[in-house]
């Protein structure tokens, strides 16, 4: 076991900071929805980055949106926080400890709203970055803003009447903290760090839609070069903190963490060349700056956020925790695996980027069972992941006359996953912000077709028109429905 040298007390760790000097200078990144991902991934790179200068370390205040219980516990921790890289089957464990310091303060939207005001329009800050989930940005289904969500309104009325009151929403913040900069005529690089297809890209449109409606001299001052929302594509797998982790940091480092975050070795940050405030040498840290995003986008989209959809769902249905617990299953395992195929037809990347070996590395990747992912985290939020991750795909291999098999079974387990119970008949717990619509339809006693054809209507109008689409996803769903997964699998794949 591969352990830091940091083992000491938290008490004495937080006052035995090796950059102890740091806690003057300000931050310079404002991070808004500072979750587990967050930690794991722009927070290890942080550290990385300050582990490789001698200069003023960039520090990032992070700030909860929804929830004190971050802020309570890291706050007595002065931000500091253990990183589990977890590795190496169950019986010969690989663990890694890594203590991070890259986190300066952390700050709670529902009390210190006025301080995060501050931070964000603060001449040093000069990166707002954001993890909120896909449902964080309010976007409807068309990608745009949704105007039709009550607190996206409030946000755009307070801002036209109250422009300094507190917001509701992301888009708010950020929308807020621009027109705040940019009467200070201060510029900065914002960064959606989440899995959305061109994340800078959607960031830019939600925010220039609240602009419009607000303050259309601002949209000048971001055309002229003084916002930038760089694309960028993130990758580390990063499960929710479990008494497994609480139990060995203590075990192993001797101190008390109360919110560790537990992730893989494995860890990847492609970032658009696109700012408009200075910024660190990020390629000293490991970080990938390219022009063109989308080759790389699409690629991890598509393929490995795909395929752990499609995992997340089979192993629900089959009562397996994990994603690791679910590829077990050899003939599960294959399935993926011609998944990721049909997948790779859909992708266009430079003559650098090899295919077939990041399929390979994703799969060595799901099969790591220290990690214990759990398919229930992963399965959450369909409505908002399926259709980068799997019918924006359908799209272009339908464009392009080719079969659409494996894709098609994913719907449909999908859908069955959303009727509620697995196999075995264990309730499973829906979590997704559609479900007031989803449910009803798929435990309607109407046709199959009609149903799947509601079902895709409602997150792709165009593909629910695709009746070779519906007709083959309503054939899988028979088959799983009558027999089971491993059937259904069994002669999809002969």
């Amino acid at each position: 076991m591969a352990v830091c040298s940091l083992t000491r007390s938290y008490s004495k760790l937080t006052r035995n900071n090796p950059r102890k000097q740091d806690a003057l200078v300000p931050p310079k990144i404002v991070h808004l929805g500072l979750g587990a991902f967050a930690r794991a991934h722009l927070g290890e790179y942080v550290r990385r980055l300050n582990d490789s200068i001698h200069d003023e370390p960039w520090l990032i205040s992070g700030v909860s949106l929804r929830t004190s219980s971050i802020r309570d516990s890291l706050r007595p921790q002065q931000g500091a926080y253990t990183i589990v890289e977890r590795d190496g089957p169950r019986n010969k464990r690989n663990d890694t400890f890594i203590i991070s310091y890259s986190v300066s303060e952390v700050l709670f939207a529902g009390e210190e709203a006025e301080i995060i005001k501050r931070r964000l329009v603060d001449p040093n800050t000069s990166i707002i970055s954001m993890t909120v989930t896909e449902k964080g940005y309010c976007r409807g289904r068309d990608g745009f803003l949704d105007l039709g969500n009550f607190d996206v309104q409030s946000d755009i009325n307070t801002l036209v009447e109250h422009p300094t009151e507190t917001m509701k929403t992301l888009p708010g913040w950020v929308a807020q903290a621009i027109l705040f900069r940019a009467k200070s005529k201060l510029p900065v690089t914002i960064m959606s760090l989440d899995n959305l297809p061109r994340n800078g890209q959607s960031l830019k449109k939600i925010i220039i839609t609240i602009l419009q409606l607000v303050n259309q001299s601002t949209l000048e001052w971001i055309d002229a070069g003084n916002v930038s929302f760089p694309n960028s594509v993130v990758d580390r797998i990063v499960p929710a903190t479990s008494e497994e982790d609480l139990h060995d940091v203590s075990t192993h480092l001797k101190i008390r963490d109360v919110w560790p975050v537990s992730t893989e070795p494995y860890i990847s940050w492609i970032l658009e060349q696109k700012f408009s405030s200075p910024q660190p040498n990020w390629t000293r840290a490991g970080v990938l700056l390219v022009s063109d995003i989308v080759p790389y986008e699409e690629a991890k989209l598509r393929l490995l956020n795909g395929s752990h959809s499609l995992i997340a769902y089979l192993g629900q249905l089959t009562d397996k925790e994990t994603v690791a617990d679910t590829l077990e299953d050899e003939l599960f395992g294959k399935v993926v695996k011609r998944f990721m195929t049909e997948m790779q037809a859909t992708l266009e990347t430079p003559k650098t980027f090899d295919l077939i070996a990041y399929q390979s590395q994703i799969f060595d990747r799901f099969c790591n069972a220290a990690l214990r992912h759990k398919t229930a985290q992963i399965a959450s939020d369909g409505s908002e992941k399926i259709p980068q991750r799997w019918l924006e795909a359908i799209m272009v291999l339908r464009r392009q006359k080719r079969p659409v098999r494996f894709l098609a079974m994913a719907v449909a387990l999908w859908i069955r996953y959303l009727q509620g119970l697995s196999e075995t008949g264990t309730k499973l717990i829906i979590s997704d912000p559609r479900k007031h619509q989803l449910l009803p339809m798929v435990t309607s006693s109407s046709k199959a077709k009609e149903v799947i054809t509601s079902v895709i209507s409602l997150l792709n109008p165009d593909l629910a028109k695709d009746e070779a689409l519906i007709s083959d996803v309503a054939y899988y769903h028979h088959d799983i429905v009558r027999d089971g997964c491993r059937p259904a699998i069994t002669r999809l794949i002969s």
